[in-house]
């Protein structure tokens, strides 16, 4: 368990005591808007903070910059800035975040067939 604590150094913090691996799978992902960035990320490499705004029109902008930044921490995503005027930032997924796409897409596929 300290070896998987050592590649997701912030998630002491978060959780403490977990006793089983989907509970840690969960508190890495986060809160209820973590995999929906994940997902528009994944779909969209290279995408810009509007873009994802526009994309996800239901979450704030405290809240969306707050999980890019906490999802940025525990290795999940990057975030590139460019050195221009006016500023350019982009959010791609790590490797780490990247091993997530089977995992999105059947979520994906699940809530589609189950919505209501």
């Amino acid at each position: 368990m300290d070896d998987i604590m050592e590649k997701f150094p912030n998630q002491r913090k978060r959780q403490k005591d977990f006793k089983c691996s989907i509970g840690f799978a969960m508190t890495v992902i986060g809160s209820k808007w973590g995999a929906i960035i994940l997902w528009h990320i994944l779909k969209s490499p290279h995408i810009r903070y509007g873009e994802l705004k526009k994309s996800i029109p239901n979450i704030s902008h405290k809240i969306l910059s707050l999980e890019l930044k906490r999802l940025e921490m525990d290795g999940l995503i990057e975030r590139i800035a460019y050195p221009t005027i006016p500023p350019k930032v982009e959010y791609n997924l790590t490797e780490k975040g990247r091993s997530l796409d089977n995992i999105l897409t059947e979520l994906c596929l699940w809530g589609r067939k189950y919505m209501v």
